[in-house]
């Protein structure tokens, strides 16, 4: 069975002028609903595992800890003295050899991106240096950094587990000719299944099923309100629902 299969089902339910029966294509209870709370319970659990994972993207994008800036800003600079002394000891080695003038050996042969910043630094003192980093708000330490990133992640970590071990049963996915579930959300027959029910009762006046049949049951209408369906918004013109 292919994910094709629930797409050309729908338009056959929206297209008719009567009733089409599709639901066993699903493989779903339709009856009591069974598999509602678990998909239900499961997209609450993937919209936490994505509200983690902005939660570490912005402790990664936290400001550094200015006492941390300063540190590297000090490594930076020097690291960049160290540079020049070795550029000025190959540009004086050349002229030397007779190979450039002494004075404009650095200017021929010196790096611009590190001969400006050099200068740059030099209109500054350190303690003015200081005076600036110091002003600048406080940050978050990379060592905290690091550790709200690791709870995160080993909160993602125990929700995906749930999902596998509590929310994936064989019944749920549809399989490939290699015998491997599709990947969510197109593998899934429970989100295959609503997405359809929605595209169907944005058609349809009222509260219908996923073949467009006015709800009768206290199972069909507590799916309904789970899967908070009532918050579909609907496409005129509407549709009459279908009679049982």
């Amino acid at each position: 069975m292919s994910i094709i299969d629930f797409d050309h089902a729908i338009r056959e339910v929206l297209a008719s002028s009567g009733q089409v029966s599709f639901k066993r294509r699903y493989r779903l209870d339709v009856v009591n609903y069974s598999w509602v709370k678990d998909y239900v319970r499961d997209r609450k659990t993937r919209e936490e595992i994505g509200e983690l994972g902005k939660k570490i993207t912005e402790a990664q994008k936290s400001l550094i800890d200015k006492d941390e800036l300063q540190a590297m800003f000090v490594a930076g600079v020097e690291q960049m003295r160290l540079n020049f002394l070795e550029l000025l000891k190959t540009n004086l080695s050349r002229a030397q050899r007779h190979e450039s003038g002494v004075i404009v050996a650095f200017h021929e042969y010196g790096n611009i991106s590190t001969e400006l910043p050099l200068m740059a630094l030099s209109l500054a003192s350190s303690e003015e240096i200081a005076d600036v980093i110091a002003s600048l708000p406080d940050g978050v330490k990379r060592d905290k950094v690091g550790k709200d990133v690791e709870v995160f992640r080993d909160k993602i970590a125990k929700l995906n587990e749930i999902i596998e071990k509590e929310l994936s049963p064989p019944d749920r996915w549809i399989y490939n000719d290699m015998g491997n579930p599709f990947p969510f959300p197109s593998g899934c027959r429970w989100s295959k299944f609503v997405e359809g029910w929605k595209k169907v009762l944005a058609r349809f006046d009222g509260k219908v099923d996923i073949e467009g049949c006015a709800l009768a049951t206290e199972d069909e209408f507590a799916a309904f309100h789970m899967l908070e369906l009532d918050r579909v918004p609907k496409l005129t013109p509407l549709r009459t629902p279908w009679e049982r």
